[in-house]
């Protein structure tokens, strides 16, 4: 990685979203997902508009982590509540 400019620049987010990243459709490529309360908006390319897939999971309050939990290259969320976390191996 090196200074300069950016490849690549759009808006998809709101203030007060979570961002997270992920390879949610196991191309090989991280791309962004939001949280807005309990929905999550996932995006499968870099760029502007709509989201490719959206789903409610767990509660607005909850922390939210993304990872290959079942290591077949697409990943997935899980989250915390108190001492809880609630994998979902696949976001939809």
């Amino acid at each position: 990685m090196t200074g300069g400019n950016a490849d690549c620049t759009f808006n998809y987010e709101r203030n007060g979203d979570l961002v997270l990243s992920g390879d949610w459709d196991a191309d090989g490529k991280d791309t962004l997902a939001v949280r807005r309360g309990s929905t999550y908006y996932i995006k499968n390319m870099l760029a502007i508009g709509i989201a490719d897939s959206s789903f409610i999971y767990g509660h607005a309050e909850d922390r939210t982590f993304a990872g290959d939990w079942s290591g077949d290259g697409h990943d997935a969320l899980a989250v915390r509540r108190g001492s809880t976390f609630y994998v979902k191996k696949y976001h939809c």
